[in-house]
Formats: C-alpha cells, structure tokens, sequence
C-alpha cells in the first residue's frame, strides 16, 4: 500500500528525525511505500530572526562555529540536520497545515500517525484534530495509530477538543501507543481500545543504525557521551564523577538551536562512547540498542512517562535516577541478555501490529 505517515514536524530533533525514518524502513520491509507528510507551523520573520539571534549569542558565549538556521520555505530546519532529511526520508511537498488533497496527489491507501509526541496537546496546539486525521475525515482510507504518543500520564486537552479526537480515534481501524499508560488514557478519555508497542526506532537492530555512519571521528577515544537537554550544576558534578571514577573523557552534546553534529554523527557519538547520561527519550532508546552503560536523569517537564515506560518493560528501571540530586545507585549492574530478550520480543508484537493493522 502507498502509506501517508503524519508526525511531528522534521526540523532539529535527532529522535524525531530518526524515528520517521526508522518507521519508513519498517514499512517497506513490510512490502509498503511510505511518504511523510512534510507539513510545519509557519515561522514569521521576527521569530526566524530571534531564533537567528539565540544562534549567534550561543556561538559567541560558547566559542562555537556560528550556524544560522534556514528558513526554509518559512519553516525552520538547520542544515545539521536538513542534510539527512533530504537525503534519506521519503517526502511530501512543503504544507502548512494538513491538506485534504494530499490523499489524491500522492494516491495514498492508508494513513499511519506516529510516532513520537504527536498526540500531546501542548505540542500541537491549533491541530491537535489533525494528529487524529480529521483532515481527511470521510475518505476510504485504511486508518492506524503506530506508537503515538501522549508524552505524560495525565490528560491534557479541554473539553472540546478531547470530543472532537474521541470521535475521530473511533473512526481508526487499529490503534497502539507507545507508552503503556496511553492504553488507560485512550480508554478512558477517547473511548477506544489501543495496545502498547516499541517506538519505531526499535523496530530495527543496532546494525542498521551503524550502515548510517559514514565517519568515526575520534572512535578510539573512551569518553563519557552526555546527552542532556537540560543541565544544571548538579548534574554537571554527577557527570564529572562519573568520568572521574572511570577514568574518561567527558564529551558534552546537545539538540535543536544547539545541535553541533550530524545525524551520523549523532549516532556515532552514542555508538562509540564507553557510556552515556541522558535526559532524553531517544537518547535512552539508542543507549539500548547499542547495549551501552548508561543513566538516565528524570525530565518531568518534557515527560518522565515516555522513558520509565520503556526502562520497565525492559526490566531496566533502575537506570533512571533523579535529576536534582542524581546519585549512582549501589546496584549498577545491567542484564543485557535479559534486556535485549525483551525488547526481541516486544520488536516481534510490535512488527505483528503493524502489519495486521494494515491487511
């Protein structure tokens, strides 16, 4: 089938980039041929310019290469990461909002939503409807939610628009979440039966991931590769002593206006490191895959949900710890043979859904 696929925005979020992608790969081998609906929130002048001016402040306080964000058609997509879009991901045209028309112009069969945090109302605000295919309302569409994600455990949206996403998720031929408490919230605020699976990052092996990087700068070097979207003078000390005590290199990275690599070399950076500390969800997800030593910090304000449910299910919870006070845990221990036997079988239940979903 020609599958459309809505999610979120692809601009400088290296998980979100990843994850599309991810499930691009996925489809095909399932014998379909997928296209990402390339849809953004139209960025006025004035916010590209301040967002040219955070840029040029970061650049200058951190000694770094200054790289201006594109405005790319109005959207916002730096080149560190527009690179990769390009060459790798299937897309639509450029849209500003979700287009009915785009069924007929590119003869879609079915539509898939997900993954990433596309049913979180805070994220897409003045569309949340769409994330539930309202825009194409009616058509003969094959209709499926892949580990779309609410990000937290507690129900955002008013009154309004949880009437008007009940009504369209009723009208989904399957649906799963990504998170297992998206089951209990599906159930009890939209009306429907959903299941939970693996993000789509997950569907593949670490080995695909590694066909992706073309270089390997420094691979020999042991660093500790800190991936944090939020750091404070805590978790600085916490990282230092981790480096400390293990006798590495601590190499800091980070996302979106502050992104300094590629996508390849994103991946890179997490496949060669000795270990990772990360606040981020995807950061966590390839710390897996590459069966790395890694820690995780709580985020409650970008959503602890999507990472304790993960670390959970693969008998991997103590590796989250508390982003205030972040202390190693006296049991540092990882049981990769068991970790990685669970996420096998989850990787199967997960494939299975996908592809009954859309007989």
């Amino acid at each position: 089938m020609r599958i459309g696929i809505v999610t979120q925005p692809l601009e400088m979020n290296y998980g979100g980039i990843l994850q599309n992608w991810a499930l691009q790969q996925a489809l095909r081998r399932l014998g379909h041929d997928p296209v990402t609906i390339d849809a953004y929130e139209r960025y006025s002048l004035p916010h590209y310019l301040y967002s040219c001016m955070q840029a040029v402040i970061y650049s200058i306080r951190h000694g770094k290469k200054l790289d201006l964000p594109r405005r790319y058609r109005g959207s916002l997509r730096k080149p560190m990461t527009g690179e990769f879009i390009e060459q790798h991901i299937t897309k639509t045209h450029v849209m500003w909002d979700y287009q009915r028309s785009v069924v007929k112009r590119y003869r879609l069969d079915a539509m898939v939503v997900g993954s990433d945090q596309v049913w979180r109302a805070r994220y897409n605000w003045g569309h949340i409807e769409d994330m539930y295919l309202r825009f194409v309302e009616g058509l003969p569409l094959r209709r499926v939610a892949y580990a779309a994600s609410f990000g937290v455990d507690n129900w955002e949206y008013n009154p309004e628009q949880t009437k008007a996403c009940a009504r369209l998720a009723q009208q989904m031929d399957a649906i799963s979440v990504r998170e297992p408490s998206g089951v209990d919230l599906c159930r009890e605020h939209l009306g429907v039966e959903a299941i939970s699976v693996l993000d789509p990052t997950m569907l593949l092996q670490a080995e695909d991931y590694a066909a992706l990087v073309d270089t390997a700068p420094d691979d020999q070097d042991n660093y500790l590769a800190v991936y944090c979207l939020d750091i404070t003078p805590a978790k600085k000390d916490f990282f230092e002593g981790l480096a400390r005590d293990r006798g590495l290199e601590v190499r800091y990275f980070s996302a979106g206006w502050y992104a300094e690599v590629t996508v390849p070399q994103w991946l890179a950076m997490l496949s060669r490191a000795t270990m990772v500390v990360t606040d981020s969800f995807h950061g966590t997800v390839f710390s897996i895959l590459f069966g790395k030593e890694f820690y995780t910090l709580c985020n409650p304000q970008r959503g602890n949900t999507r990472i304790s449910g993960l670390l959970e299910q693969l008998g991997l919870g103590q590796r989250l710890i508390s982003d205030t006070e972040p202390t190693e845990p006296a049991d540092s221990s990882i049981d990769w043979a068991d970790a990685h036997a669970r996420l096998d079988h989850r990787r199967r239940e997960s494939l299975a859904f996908l592809e009954n979903a859309l007989k």
